[in-house]
């Protein structure tokens, strides 16, 4: 059915009203079609009018539909002309803003049984190969990519494929390897169980990227675990628990002899929808923090429900990545851990840092291509 073809119109002082032949009918503010009018934009896209200068009571004269929808304005007799497909598509009500939003597929670790690695030669030489990595970052929250060079420095050609390196008190990189005097328990050689790094900073980095350069020790496997599926099981099994993880904030905190940074915030946020949007959880980092006191046992216990269910076989998966292999994953969405290993070898991966909107505008201008 054409949704974007119009059966009718009215306006008055205040609105245009439009019915669509889908049976859908919009309303549109003048204020606001004045404000978006096609006439006040340069061919940049950047608007050319400022909206504080606006009439606020901007109402039309007449309005006719001509293929296009036109908008004499009564105050200076010009003209304002809409493509109708443009209008339905930028629809403000409820129910057309709910349409046009993004599905998340959110996985558990039955999903992910057969892991998919993407080619990093393939990918440096043509983006036709880059576009189901970056793909894969946003719909599931990450990647993983073989046959990158096992040299220093080289995780920088993966960000070189999509975007900028975020720097952080880190440097550019980091060695994730064992360290005689280590500021951060991940450069031992202990378990860590899944975490997002960097809960202390604000904005925390929206990527991270792990490469390995050897790993042949016994034991190091890498886990993965997708903290919005797990966020969304335990608002179905426990809303208590959900509530208070999502509205407590807590305290994190890393300090070192060159930084001191934290941050305020709660485990799991949510946006204007109520969708899951952002996780903050690492134990090592979390520290004192102030509640209701008849609050603060009820969010210990759905803390530790939800830390139970991020390293349950349901949600998490564990894989070992050779020298040459990395992963790519969304900071704020998928947690990250290691089994613990033994010495005897050596496991040395560099990391990086890097930001959520440079992969997605890479990824929309692929697609348009």
């Amino acid at each position: 059915m054409d949704t974007n073809t119009i059966a009718s119109h009215q306006f008055d002082d205040d609105t245009l009203t439009i019915n669509w032949t889908d049976g859908h009918t919009s309303q549109f503010h003048h204020i606001w079609l004045r404000d978006n009018a096609p006439d006040n934009r340069h061919a940049n896209g950047q608007k050319l009018v400022e909206t504080a200068n606006i009439p606020f009571d901007s109402k039309p004269s007449t309005v006719s539909i001509n293929g296009t929808v036109d908008l004499t304005w009564a105050d200076d007799g010009s003209t304002s002309r809409f493509d109708p497909a443009w209008l339905r598509h930028n629809a403000y009500e409820q129910s057309e803003v709910g349409k046009r939003r993004q599905t998340i597929q959110t996985w558990k670790a039955a999903d992910m049984q057969t892991l998919i690695f993407h080619d990093y030669a393939n990918m440096a030489a043509d983006d036709v190969a880059l576009r189901p990595m970056l793909q894969s970052v946003r719909d599931h929250g990450f990647a993983l990519i073989t046959n990158v060079p096992t040299e220093l420095k080289s995780l920088f050609k993966i960000i070189d494929l999509f975007g900028y390196v975020r720097e952080t008190n880190y440097g550019t990189l980091f060695d994730v390897q064992v360290e005689p005097n280590p500021t951060n328990l991940a450069f031992t050689s202990l378990t860590l169980t899944g975490h997002t790094d960097n809960p202390y900073r604000h904005p925390v980095p929206g990527l991270q990227l792990l490469h390995v350069l050897n790993n042949n020790v016994s034991g190091g496997d890498s886990t993965l675990a997708d903290g919005w599926a797990a966020a969304e099981a335990l608002r179905e099994r426990d809303p208590a628990a959900f509530e208070l993880l999502s509205t407590t904030p807590v305290t994190f905190k890393f300090k070192s002899d060159d930084a001191h940074l934290e941050h305020e915030a709660s485990i799991i946020e949510t946006n204007k929808w109520g969708e899951v949007r952002s996780i903050r959880i690492n134990n090592r980092s979390m520290q004192a923090f102030y509640t209701a006191p008849d609050k603060m046992k009820g969010f210990y216990k759905a803390y530790q429900t939800f830390a139970h269910m991020l390293e349950a076989n349901e949600f998490k998966i564990t894989f070992k990545l050779d020298g040459g292999q990395a992963m790519l994953f969304d900071n704020q969405r998928i947690l990250h851990g290691r089994i613990g290993y033994e010495s005897g070898g050596k496991r040395h991966l560099q990391g990086c840092y890097a930001d959520m909107d440079s992969l997605l505008s890479k990824l929309e201008v692929l697609s348009r291509k």
